[in-house]
């Protein structure tokens, strides 16, 4: 899923379900089948800022874990999990659709490891991004180094996760649209 020849693929993978009326994020409950087989999407998912893949509510945490567990910090840096503004049939996916911010995603860096979270959301036109982490005291600068790619990002020790414990909390974000409560949220200031 990361390799160059892949840099800027775009790819819709298919999900058995039609959509609903609700806003973001669409729990799997709150689908219905409507006559005929309809692919829905609901997140767009990249990967080391390449490559694109759009899916819809019935993920399970294996179809981030497997991800995660190849991340290197060095070519397989990155994944970026972002809520679509509503659900939407795969051959709605614009060129637009799949350049958009994103009003709401979870991205995390580095490598299986040693990586870091990160929570952007935005409320009323102004984009927050906050550094996810165990509760703990966040005392001076930040020590832990954690590459990703080109960067290279220095956090707290209680803000490394490893690639099992942020696929649940992927999981989490997935199908509720929030974060596990007692996660710290370091708002990021630029």
């Amino acid at each position: 899923m990361f390799s160059s020849p892949e840099a800027n693929a775009c790819r819709v993978l298919p999900v058995r379900a039609a959509g609903t009326a609700g806003p973001r994020p669409v729990s799997a409950s709150d689908i219905e089948a409507v006559g005929g087989e309809v692919v829905v999407t609901t997140h767009r998912v990249t990967y080391s800022d390449r490559l694109k893949v759009f899916i819809g509510p019935h993920e399970d945490v294996d179809s981030f874990l497997r991800p995660l567990r190849r991340m290197d910090g060095h070519q397989r840096f990155a994944l970026d999990l972002t809520v679509l503004p509503e659900p939407m049939p795969a051959t709605e996916v614009t060129s637009s659709v799949s350049a958009a911010r994103g009003d709401l995603a979870l991205r995390c860096a580095g490598s299986a490891d040693a990586m870091t979270l990160q929570l952007r959301t935005t409320v009323d036109h102004v984009t927050h991004r906050y550094t996810l982490g165990f509760p703990g005291s966040r005392l001076g600068l930040p020590t832990v180094y954690v590459p990703h790619g080109d960067d290279d990002t220095y956090v707290y020790p209680e803000e490394v996760f490893t690639a099992e414990h942020a696929a649940q909390i992927f999981h989490e974000f997935f199908h509720a649209g929030v974060v596990p409560a007692g996660l710290r949220h370091r708002e990021i200031l630029d």
